[in-house]
């Protein structure tokens, strides 16, 4: 039974409290400077000339960002003044078409046979001909009317 209350399997020694490192302000790690080593004058020539290329691709290629770009928002532009023109014209082509309706209307109704017989006899004071009033001519070697009556050059 003594293994029962065997305290052997705690740690005690977690909880108490633990000493803080030291910490040596005045360590200075050993610190070496290291110098470039001297260049020659065809190896700074050569430096400078690869910068140099290096600096005009690089402005050679923020100038053509900056004229694509440009290009781009100019073409934006352009695309929405024509498109806007375009909506312009294509209400206008609607507007003329239904005007073009309601003429061809009003042109049909003036253009009927009876509003032109109704205004032949009312405006020009015009008779309707009657069955009695017709003529037939034949056309042939004379000129015969079917009435009786002839008629010769």
């Amino acid at each position: 039974m003594a293994a029962l209350y065997d305290s052997s399997a705690y740690d005690f020694e977690t909880f108490a409290p633990r000493r803080k490192e030291e910490i040596n302000v005045n360590y200075k790690p050993d610190l070496k400077i290291v110098r470039a080593p001297k260049k020659s004058r065809a190896q700074l020539k050569k430096e400078k000339k690869a910068y140099n290329i290096n600096f005009a691709r690089v402005i050679t290629v923020a100038v053509a960002i900056f004229v694509l770009l440009s290009a781009h928002i100019y073409l934006n532009v352009v695309l929405t003044e024509k498109t806007r023109e375009l909506d312009n014209y294509n209400s206008k082509i609607k507007v003329a078409q239904s005007e073009n309706v309601a003429l061809n209307d009003k042109l049909y109704e003036i253009m009927s046979l009876d509003t032109v017989e109704k205004k032949a006899v009312k405006d020009l004071h015009m008779v309707k001909r009657d069955s009695s009033q017709v003529r037939y001519v034949e056309v042939g070697e004379t000129d015969n009317f079917t009435d009786g009556v002839r008629t010769d050059g």
